[in-house]
């Protein structure tokens, strides 16, 4: 297993064609599909299936394309830094984030330490909580900022906070006000199972008896940005956080749906892994970070 067979596997799967990925590559598509071969028998697992007539990722081939991907940052943040090790550096900071809706935060404090540490370098990993989580377990960041907390091996420090909405188009036919079991007959758009709103909603809605196979479905739709844009557009309901809609001119043609007695208040963290020594630069950015009030 090498480099150019990772990124090969990667390209592949994000194409979801073998002829797209051989021509954007230069190489023949039996080359390819050899490369491929040999890499499944590498690990002893099927990577890709074809279903009408494209091609996805088996259950294996998801979990590989999480290694594959974080293998190749890891390699490439190892040659930054081994580059860095040569030069007069101040240190490396290594921080993500999820899709937070405050991210504008962290965004002006990253501009903000470059200024005041000018001869650091910043790593900054942009992904889903999960992959956040998945990279601040196995060290490949020091400081994630995520939306919800999903693992028990990582520590969790609050900051700001808003709240889960139902809002909908302004001419949408539903009523001001619903219960939180006439909910369930609501047509809902949901975001990506790896987002962070959604794995708070889903915890939410436990704590009411309520799971996601209860409720109407119509679609998923990647982040509560497109979400957004979807509602816009006149089809279904969604939960977004509330300070999307801060400060917006362009409110005007969504409404919030009220649910009785319902409360999706939530906050949004700053995560390190339990147990390991957080890098000089890294405090110093969190301490940076923390004075945003």
């Amino acid at each position: 297993m090498n480099t150019k067979q990772l990124k090969l596997f990667l390209l592949i799967a994000d194409l979801k064609s073998f002829s797209k990925a051989a021509e954007l590559e230069a190489l023949t598509q039996p080359a390819v599909t050899q490369q491929i071969m040999r890499l499944e028998k590498e690990i002893d697992s099927v990577l890709f299936k074809r279903k009408h007539k494209r091609i996805e990722l088996t259950r294996k081939g998801k979990l590989f394309y999480r290694f594959a991907k974080n293998s190749l940052i890891m390699m490439e943040n190892l040659q930054k830094e081994i580059k860095l090790m040569d030069l007069k550096s101040e240190g490396i900071l290594k921080i993500g984030s999820s899709h937070i809706p405050v991210a504008d935060i962290l965004y002006k404090k990253i501009a903000e330490f470059k200024k005041l540490n000018p001869g650091s370098y910043i790593i900054y990993e942009f992904s889903d909580t999960a992959n956040i989580t998945y990279m601040l377990e196995n060290e490949l960041i020091d400081v994630g900022f995520v939306g919800a907390r999903i693992n028990d091996a990582l520590n969790y420090t609050k900051f700001l906070g808003d709240e889960l909405i139902l809002i909908t188009h302004l001419d949408y036919d539903i009523e001001p006000e619903i219960t939180i079991s006439e909910l369930k007959k609501v047509p809902l758009i949901i975001n990506q199972k790896e987002a962070g709103v959604r794995k708070f909603l889903e915890e939410k809605l436990r704590q009411y008896n309520i799971s996601f196979s209860d409720l109407n479905i119509i679609s998923e739709i990647g982040l509560p940005e497109a979400a957004l844009n979807v509602i816009r557009a006149g089809v279904g309901c969604a939960f977004i956080p509330s300070v999307m809609l801060d400060g917006r001119k362009e409110k005007d043609d969504i409404k919030i749906i009220n649910i009785k007695n319902f409360d999706a208040s939530r906050s949004y963290y700053v995560a390190t892994k339990k147990g390991m020594v957080i890098p000089e630069i890294a405090k110093q950015f969190l301490d940076l970070f923390m004075q945003f009030s």
